[in-house]
């Protein structure tokens, strides 16, 4: 009689040490977003190699996980910090919905094995219809919620996956609008602002702290009509920015929540700081709150001068300096600092000098 057991042993051995290979490299990759690029493709080889349907799903998860996260990673630098924070792909054997992520973690749970490309664009979606608006979701509408969401997985899927746009405004898009018809009426309204620079600039973040403020008010009854009233006045400043006869009032709105004004910056000939300084005294005498200074890549240093001017103000508080996706000229990638009314903070340099990394200096 031949023994088996021997080679049993060496079977049951060889396919231990590859469970230990593939566990080791899975949780390499985790914990290494570096890796992405060559996660996917590690694990797409070992599925081809080895017909082996686990790979398979860790090749699918890999490049739809590492696909959704370079998308988030360049809305981060947009968006406020903490909002949202790198994603990690769960499978799931039905379909998404935005109940199947998890409140304590970045997981989108993916049907495998399914089309990649719908995996991918409802991965996207699904991200930020969960993580937009953070700890005040409940407050902010449903559909402000929803046309928020769509509207930036869309202009993510424009920039980065075009080829898959068609599918998301058939898919997705269509499907929400059939859903919940309000939806139409930010849609358009955010694109136009966004070609400025103003719905991750200033209107995201103008509905967070109207919804933080409303928490507890009567407000909250209607806060729909507030946001409204502010996408309103941001879609006429957008529009109407080299508009010299524009009257002066629609610099800044006061609000019942709120009270915000613009500050648009562009070099000038003499090169001083000096009356933007004395505008944003101005609108701090007015009674406004929050001050959006908004400035353009190829002035990048005078931006920095403007906003280290300013934040020297001692009843102007820096609050963060953060990116744009397009300038108020519309020309790719903007700056923007948020500034309140409030005590001076020490650390305003600090936060300064960390985001104009390498700006030259005056005279350099």
């Amino acid at each position: 009689m031949i023994d088996f057991s021997p080679i049993i042993k060496n079977i049951l051995a060889v396919i231990g040490g590859l469970t230990i290979i593939i566990t080791f490299f899975e949780v390499l990759f985790r914990i290494v977003p570096q890796f992405g690029n060559l996660k996917a493709k590690f694990w797409g080889y070992l599925a081809r190699k080895w017909k082996y349907r686990r790979l398979e799903k860790l090749a699918i998860a890999s490049d739809v996980e590492n696909a959704v996260n370079e998308v988030v990673l360049d809305l981060r630098s947009e968006l406020p910090a903490g909002w949202i924070g790198k994603a990690t792909i769960d499978w799931v054997d039905k379909d998404i919905k935005i109940d199947d992520l998890k409140d304590e973690e970045t997981i989108l749970r993916i049907r495998p094995l399914e089309n990649q490309d719908e995996n991918l664009i409802s991965g996207i979606y699904f991200f930020f219809a969960k993580y937009l608006f953070p700890a005040v979701k409940d407050i902010v509408p449903i559909n402000v919620r929803k046309a928020s969401a769509l509207h930036i997985s869309r202009r993510a899927i424009r920039d980065k996956k075009p080829f898959l746009t068609q599918k998301f405004e058939s898919g997705i898009l269509e499907a929400s609008i059939k859903e919940d018809v309000s939806i139409l009426g930010y849609i358009d309204k955010y694109e136009e602002i966004d070609a400025k620079g103003f719905f991750t600039g200033a209107f995201l973040r103008e509905i967070h702290e109207i919804a933080c403020r409303s928490k507890f008010k009567e407000l909250r009854n209607k806060i729909e009509e507030e946001i409204k009233s502010v996408l309103k006045h941001i879609g006429e400043f957008a529009k109407n920015i080299y508009n010299r006869t524009n009257p002066d009032w629609k610099w800044s709105r006061k609000g019942p929540a709120t009270s915000y004004a613009f500050l648009l910056v562009a070099q000038p000939f003499h090169g001083g700081t000096d009356p933007y300084v004395n505008r944003i005294r101005e609108h701090l005498k007015q009674g406004v709150e929050r001050i959006y200074i908004m400035g353009v890549n190829q002035e990048k240093g005078f931006v920095k001068r403007v906003v280290s001017d300013v934040s020297k103000i001692p009843q102007c508080r820096l609050v963060e300096v953060f990116d744009l996706n397009r300038d108020y000229r519309g020309d790719r990638k903007g700056i923007c600092a948020l500034f309140e009314k409030g005590t001076f903070e020490g650390e305003a340099e600090n936060k300064i000098e960390s985001f104009f990394d390498n700006v030259p200096k005056e005279g350099e």
